[in-house]
C-alpha cells in the first residue's frame, strides 16, 4: 500500500512510519509530499491537511494509527505515551523519566534531518532508532532492566 505524508518527517511522523512498517503494513511504501500537493489516488495519507489521519489537540498521528488499526502491543502503547509527552503534553507535569525519554527521542529524531540527504534517508535512520527504543522498552517491561 502507498502511504503519503508531509516531507521532512520529524518525531510523530517518524514514529508513525515505524509503527506502520512494523505493526500495520509490512510492505508499506512511503511518499513525501508538500502540504499543498494532491494526495495520490488510492494512497493512505497522514499528517496532511486533507488526510483522514492527522494529529489533533489531544492525539498524535501515532495515537490515531494505534487506535484506528487496533494495535494492542503494550510496548507500542508506551512509545505512544513518549511521543504524546513530547508532541502534546510537554507543558504538563509528567513523570521526569518519561519527559527525559520523550525529549531525548525527539532530539535524536529531529537531528536526523541534519544528517540525512533525503526524507527516505531520515526514515531509514529513524527505523533503527525506533527499533532500538522498542527493544529497550520491551526489556524494561520484561524486567530485564530497571
Amino acid at each position: 500500500m502507498l502511504w503519503v505524508t508531509r516531507h521532512e518527517p520529524h518525531v510523530d511522523r517518524c514514529a508513525s512510519i515505524w509503527l506502520i512498517k512494523n505493526f500495520i503494513d509490512k510492505a508499506a511504501v512511503f511518499e513525501f509530499i508538500s502540504r499543498e500537493s494532491e494526495i495520490p489516488e488510492g494512497a493512505i495519507a497522514f499528517t496532511l491537511p486533507k488526510a483522514e489521519l492527522k494529529p489533533t489537540e489531544t492525539q498524535t498521528t501515532f495515537d490515531m494509527l494505534v487506535q484506528h488499526y487496533h494495535v494492542k502491543d503494550p510496548v507500542v502503547l508506551e512509545i505512544g505515551r513518549i511521543i504524546r509527552d513530547f508532541e502534546i503534553d510537554a507543558d504538563e507535569d509528567i513523570d521526569k523519566v518519561r519527559m527525559k525519554e520523550s525529549t531525548g527521542l525527539s532530539f535524536i529524531l529531529r537531528g536526523l534531518a541534519r544528517t540525512s540527504k533525503s526524507d527516505h534517508e531520515i526514515v531509514y535512520k529513524a527505523m533503527i532508532v525506533m527499533d532500538a527504543l522498542y527493544a529497550q522498552l520491551k526489556a524494561r517491561q520484561d524486567g530485564e532492566i530497571g
